[in-house]
């Protein structure tokens, strides 16, 4: 069968010095590879491999175009001869023995199929093939739970001295549901010379999902002495779903001692169901010294479902006001929108009292419409009307027109008849004909009537011919024959060609049949009163 994700726990996966330019070529590649864009991937491997043949990374373009080719569902006798190929071409390389073990299994395959040629092949090329059978035959009783097949696996890997080989009874070792398994791995994870096949049993002791996995895992993650083993441990242990670990990782995250390993335990804080867990996120929230850990414990509340007992609208106000982290500010403003309590719109109305920054400001003025009803309304209208300066009005008029069940055309019309800055003014127009509501249409042309400036009744139909709407047309009809200013009309009959509707054209066109009838009669005045 083809290779799954899953299968490359055991495999070496790409690293490349990102300053040549083969090696930002194939990284490129490899992304392709990893998104699973089988097409994409081979195309550009073909590219690779013939423009950087000497590159070294060229046996890891033949041999992942051997991986697309099985993924792709080619023929088993064409992958085996690519992986073959492979191997004469590359022994040395770090994928020859995973391309060993593709051939093993499509070999044993083809053989089930009646071609036991494949099977000879694969067990002449060299002595290690020996090892790889019996792997490959390990794994397949493992899915049986043989005893004696794991016995064999733990006597292997105390006689292999070869790193890929252990690496890969690890991998096999983690999927045995057999406690003596899970005992291997520990040993292993604790004892093994090596820091990588250490490393490699404590990630297989997370994917068996066994709690008597956890006490090991918890150690390494403390007390490891390579850095890369205590993150795999933090990894690992986030995949289990016991309520002891929010005291664990509530410890970790605290501590302070490395900042990437109390980024990954307030991570795995975040992710538990169990109890606690919201007042654990919540003590580090206000106890952890690092803002980044704070930041992430903070989005882990605002990410549950419901809202955490211990974040109280009282606390969530006191961080966005006092907060000396602006994103930690920025959050819980949302937060408290979102909690949509009773005392919600009163702390954001405090909140933007105390803003300094535009930014933030607008923040807060989308939180306050993001609450909704008839006080969002007032309190945002209130703004858009008198606010401290344009920017904040303007704001205050996108943020309205956001509010979902308010009479836009009311609501906007007010804001332009009495706001004190002309930005607002202006930004409700706009609001009022980009909704392509009739009645905000319909109180735009009555604006439009009782506007005495001229210059505010040009902004109004170039507004009306922004709606791009049949509601605008007789009124800007009614503009271009009656407004007493030239400019005006001429911008009301350009309004009328942004419309482009059959309605409008129909407009423009009575209008300058208009023109020629008014011009006609003219003439036919002078010619009597010459005659």
């Amino acid at each position: 069968m083809p290779l799954g994700r899953g299968d490359l726990d055991g495999m070496p996966f790409a690293s490349t010095d990102p300053q040549t330019e083969d090696a930002r070529k194939f990284q490129a590649v490899y992304s392709l590879i990893m998104d699973e864009q089988w097409e994409e991937a081979a195309k550009a491997l073909d590219e690779f491999i013939g423009a950087y043949p000497k590159s070294p990374w060229a046996d890891d373009a033949r041999f992942w175009k051997c991986y697309i080719l099985e993924e792709d569902d080619h023929p088993r006798a064409t992958v085996f001869k690519c992986y073959q190929d492979f191997i004469a071409a590359f022994p040395s390389s770090e994928w020859a023995d995973d391309a060993r073990t593709r051939m093993i299994e499509i070999a044993d395959e083809l053989a089930e199929r009646g071609k036991p040629e494949y099977m000879a092949i694969v067990k002449a090329m060299d002595k290690t093939s020996d090892d790889e059978v019996a792997i490959a035959a390990l794994e397949a009783l493992r899915d049986v739970g043989d005893e004696n097949a794991l016995q064999s696996l733990i006597d292997l890997y105390g006689q292999s001295q070869e790193g890929k080989l252990r690496s890969r009874i690890i991998h096999v070792l983690g999927e045995f549901e057999n406690p003596k398994a899970l005992q291997k791995l520990i040993e292993i994870s604790q004892t093994d010379a090596s820091p990588e096949l250490r490393r490699r049993a404590i990630a297989a002791l997370g994917e068996t999902g066994d709690a008597k996995a956890m006490p090991a895992l918890m150690e390494a993650a403390q007390n490891a002495a390579e850095l890369p083993l205590r993150r795999t441990a933090l990894r690992a242990l986030a995949g289990f779903e016991d309520p002891t670990l929010v005291a664990f990782f509530k410890k970790m995250a605290l501590s302070g001692a490395n900042p990437e390993l109390a980024r990954l335990a307030v991570d795995g804080l975040g992710d538990l169901r169990a109890p606690g867990r919201d007042d654990a996120l919540v003590q580090v929230l206000k106890e952890a010294k690092a803002g980044e850990i704070r930041r992430r414990a903070l989005h882990s509340l605002a990410d549950q479902d419901e809202p955490a007992a211990g974040l109280t609208g009282q606390l969530l106000r006191e961080l966005a006001l006092k907060d000396p982290d602006p994103e930690i500010r920025s959050t819980a403003t949302m937060m408290i929108a979102e909690n949509r309590t009773p005392e919600s719109l009163s702390h954001l109305k405090e909140i933007l009292a105390a803003a300094k920054d535009a930014e933030v400001q607008g923040e807060v003025l989308q939180a306050i419409a993001s609450v909704g009803g008839k006080e969002a309304e007032a309190a945002l209208a209130a703004v858009a009307v008198g606010g401290a300066n344009e920017e904040i009005a303007r704001e205050a008029v996108y943020a309205l027109a956001e509010i979902e069940d308010i009479d836009k055309a009311v609501v906007l019309g007010d804001v332009v008849r009495r706001a004190k800055y002309p930005e607002a003014k202006e930004a409700a127009l706009d609001e009022m004909a980009d909704r392509r509501d009739p009645a905000a249409i319909k109180a735009l042309g009555k604006l439009l009537k009782e506007e005495k400036d001229p210059e505010w009744r040009e902004k109004m139909v170039d507004a009306l011919g922004g709606s791009e709407s049949d509601d605008a047309v007789p009124l800007l009809l009614d503009a271009a024959k009656t407004d007493p200013e030239v400019h005006v009309r001429t911008a009301a009959v350009s309004a009328l060609g942004e419309i482009k509707t059959p309605k409008a054209r129909q407009a423009l066109m009575d209008l300058l049949k208009g023109k020629k009838d008014a011009a006609g009669r003219v003439d036919e005045d002078r010619v009597g009163y010459g005659s």
